[in-house]
């Protein structure tokens, strides 16, 4: 398996957490990055997933609906 590159991976930088924000279509703003910071902390830790890519950080979001709470943009 190749290594993943940095855009395969996710981050907790704040630019990383506002483009996720954004694609799910919540507002940029503190307190969303700070929910979106502990899912982040709540999918590393789930051992169902292998990988902790970008792609399978999404599906976890979708998965647990981990951004529902999060305000709309």
């Amino acid at each position: 398996m190749a290594i993943p590159s940095d855009r395969d991976r996710i981050s907790k930088q704040e630019h990383e957490l506002n483009y996720v924000l954004k694609k799910y279509g919540k507002r940029q703003t503190e307190g969303n990055r700070g929910k979106l910071s502990d899912a982040l902390d709540l999918f590393l830790k789930d051992d169902s997933y292998e990988t902790y890519l970008r792609d399978d950080f999404y599906n976890y979001v979708d998965k647990v609906n981990a951004l529902e709470e999060l305000e709309d943009s």
